[in-house]
């Protein structure tokens, strides 16, 4: 059975399943009728409740995991990445980055825009440097989505100069004489980069949801909404039935990749959006402050006002915003990294959860336990129905000396605590092309189940979790933290067929090796989206149980 055979009834047979089911955690055969569970457990149980003319599918004593589920991720940034723009991430200091710089844009057209992709903390080229090697070229270096460093000519195109007046979330940072220093933060929106053609961004997206998502077990993406072109491209690959399944968080202005205003008629309007259980509106993204340099701390208020962090909304428009979406029936995501933000989001949620206590909204704060100070505002937000969904895979860039990372005193990544009082951690990669390795869930999940960065220095070895945890994290918990649990996360009768046939027995894995489990197929709704396996005629025509 290869990639796009028609799903019909169908019978897997000679595996183990792990389900993640209490009920039945480990079972050898699953039975699926139009794109759902229908039998789970040995091949005589399953056999009984599909007709003669099923398909059957040999696992050959291989591994069934539940289909993946990545809460937070940024698609088409990544695909952008892979397919448009320079990959920097591995060069040595700024000037082996400007080495490719050059020799890439030997490659280009006269005045094409040039834009490399970098990663977290790296030794990028300054403005000066980019000026001096690109004169007449436009050049952008990100680090992350939240920060990059442009040249004059990027900055003439684009229309930005000292007096650019900037929305509110964007900061263009100066130099000590007052003069921009090439450096942008949350301004992407800003920048005048030409956008791939239609055919071109199809193509990329299709190639990043399969590389870097499918192959690795992944059937439902949750993305954080880049462009109308890519959340109308995103939907048509996966109606096509050959892409995992896309939910899509819609970003709200003001802040970056807004498409959305939080305003009673657009949320009905979006809440009302043609959906299926193949592509669907998630509900919004609301980015409440910056990335790391731009998160709103208590810690710089001592500072002048245009170093604090970007924080785009006050908290009484917050609580509107929360108000609006959840009458629509909206789930929102609010984008908080810093304590003050925290406190911004964590207040609105409980003002909410005081006027609709029986409301299930489970609003969730983004990048929350990233960074903590003891329990009581976990407590204070899982009381008031909301969801803490941290990044575990982000402990890879953490810096060796615990006095330079963010904040210096703050426990990192204390995973064990939150799922003690949250009783989940939701699994996501949150990568806009950095850090594309967290695309795979078997990477993050060591990275959970170690906690050391990538010097392999621990951060927090304490606070690890276990195999059992960690696969949770991306089954059971990640449904639920986007409100599906009652369709996905476990095999069982009734849930939909998504599952992914591994290499090895995750339980029987040790840690170190993870990242080295291989998706051999990914199955969603039944049918093969990505690997091939073997099939049988027919259930009719086996009357001994495989072996």
């Amino acid at each position: 059975m290869s990639v796009g055979t028609p799903a019909g009834e169908t019978m897997f047979v000679n595996g183990s399943v792990i389900t993640m089911d209490p009920a039945q955690p480990r079972a050898e055969a699953v039975g699926i009728r139009n794109g759902r569970f229908v039998a789970v457990g040995s091949a005589t149980e399953v056999r009984a409740h599909l007709g003669d003319d099923a398909a059957m599918i040999d696992l050959a004593g291989r591994v069934v995991v539940p289909g993946l589920i990545d809460t937070h991720t940024h698609i088409e940034f990544i695909a952008l990445s892979r397919h448009f723009w320079l990959d920097v991430r591995g060069a040595d200091g700024s000037p082996g980055v400007l080495a490719l710089l050059e020799s890439h844009a030997a490659e280009l057209e006269r005045g094409h825009w040039l834009v490399a992709q970098g990663t977290f903390g790296q030794d990028l080229p300054s403005k000066a440097d980019l000026d001096r090697a690109f004169p007449d070229r436009p050049v952008v270096v990100r680090w992350t989505m939240h920060k990059f460093v442009v040249n004059q000519s990027a900055l003439d195109a684009s229309g930005i100069h000292a007096h650019t007046t900037v929305p509110p979330g964007v900061r263009l940072q100066r130099d000590a004489s007052g003069a921009l220093n090439g450096v942008l933060e949350e301004a992407w929106d800003l920048l005048a980069v030409p956008s791939p053609a239609p055919e071109q961004l199809r193509d990329a997206l299709a190639e990043t949801l399969d590389v870097l998502f499918a192959r690795n077990g992944v059937t439902t993406v949750h993305e954080i909404a880049c462009s109308e072109a890519g959340v109308s491209t995103l939907r048509d690959l996966a109606r096509s039935g050959t892409a995992p399944r896309i939910g899509v968080l819609v970003t709200a202005r003001p802040g970056h990749q807004a498409l959305t205003v939080v305003e009673a008629a657009e949320m009905e309007r979006l809440a009302a959006t043609d959906a299926d259980d193949r592509w669907w509106i998630q509900g919004v993204k609301i980015f409440l402050d910056g990335g790391r340099d731009g998160a709103f701390r208590s810690a710089d208020l001592a500072d002048p006002a245009d170093r604090w962090g970007l924080l785009t909304r006050l908290y009484p428009t917050l609580v509107s915003e929360l108000r609006v979406a959840a009458e629509a029936g909206l789930q929102v995501c609010t984008h908080a990294i810093g304590d003050l933000a925290q406190e911004v989001a964590l207040s609105a949620i409980e003002r909410m959860h005081e006027a609709h206590p029986d409301l299930d909204h489970r609003f969730r704060i983004e990048h929350f336990f990233n960074e903590s100070h003891g329990v009581e505002d976990l407590t204070r937000l899982v009381d008031a129905g909301g969801i803490a969904v941290p990044n575990p895979g982000f402990v890879i860039a953490e810096p060796d000396d615990p006095a330079l990372r963010q904040p210096p005193s703050a426990s990192k990544y204390a995973l064990r605590t939150l799922r003690g009082v949250q009783g989940a951690v939701p699994g996501n990669s949150d990568t806009a092309g950095a850090q594309p390795f967290t695309t795979n869930p078997w990477f993050t999940m060591r990275c959970m189940m170690e906690l050391t960065n990538k010097h392999g220095v621990p951060i927090n070895p304490g606070e690890t979790l276990s195999i059992d945890e960690a696969l949770r994290s991306f089954t059971v918990d990640a449904a639920w933290a986007t409100k599906q649990e009652l369709e996905k996360g476990i095999i069982a009768p009734g849930y939909v067929a998504d599952f992914a046939v591994i290499d090895r027995d995750p339980y029987d894995t040790p840690v170190a090796e993870f990242d080295a489990i291989t998706t051999q197929a990914t199955v969603v709704g039944g049918r093969i989206i990505s690997g091939q396996l073997d099939a049988r005629a027919s259930v009719s025509s086996a009357s001994e149980d495989p072996v």
